[in-house]
């Protein structure tokens, strides 16, 4: 019976060595998943910043890009508040540009 118990316990030690080697190695497997999507997230966030630079504007959502604010009848209408009449309105990205700039400016 000593030598069955013995060979369970160094059967179930080694095999206990296999799992936590196992962990450690997909361990660093992890880490590269969490740079990849920081990584895709950076890269996502620069191409955004970069179409904010070159359309800097977007369509009111009050309006939808009319400029106008219709009256309950629809017979009337006049600017919408917004947007002043423009039927656009600054992106959030181009804001976070602006405001930047305007801090380094100072």
């Amino acid at each position: 019976m000593d030598m069955s118990d013995s060979a369970y316990s160094v059967l179930l030690g080694s095999l206990g060595l296999i799992i936590a080697a196992s962990e450690l190695a997909q361990q660093p497997r992890e880490v590269v998943q969490v740079a990849v999507l920081i990584t895709a997230g950076l890269v996502i966030v620069a191409f955004y910043l970069l179409a904010c630079v070159i359309w800097p504007y977007a369509n009111c959502t009050r309006c939808a890009g009319d400029g106008k604010s219709r009256s309950l009848s629809g017979k009337k209408f006049r600017n919408c508040p917004r947007c002043k009449g423009t039927g656009r309105r600054r992106r959030i990205g181009r804001r976070l540009l602006d405001r930047r700039n305007n801090h380094r400016n100072r």
